[in-house]
């Protein structure tokens, strides 16, 4: 025999009960931040308007320090990308610059010592 799933007209209207006790105060507090947020803005935009020129020259300063940083953080990782090959060169572990396992600098040591 198949089971049937009965709904009663009681759960629904306990579940809506639920519901509405949940969502109500969240609607009141977004209602109420909402209203409070419309309020400020009313009164700050007179301050807004006067400032803007001040608070357009903040933000370009701020744009140029974080575009410096960037340009900074950029410069960093080359360097540290320039060791790193410059380390593994010389180790010999490229293959650039090494023959047959020999590394760069013993054989530049090796050439001075027989020139003397």
């Amino acid at each position: 025999m198949a089971e049937r799933n009965v709904v009663y007209g009681r759960s629904v209207m306990l579940a809506a009960l639920a519901g509405m006790a949940l969502a109500a105060p969240l609607l009141g507090m977004m209602g109420f931040s909402f209203l409070a947020t419309l309020t400020l803005l009313f009164i700050t935009s007179p301050l807004l308007l006067i400032f803007s020129p001040l608070l357009l020259f903040a933000g370009l300063v701020l744009m140029g320090a974080l575009v410096g940083f960037a340009i900074a953080a950029t410069m960093a990782f080359a360097g540290v990308s320039t060791l790193v090959w410059m380390y593994r060169e010389i180790r010999g572990s490229l293959g650039f610059g090494s023959r047959r396992g020999q590394l760069v600098p013993g054989r530049y040591l090796q050439q001075t010592i027989q020139e003397k």
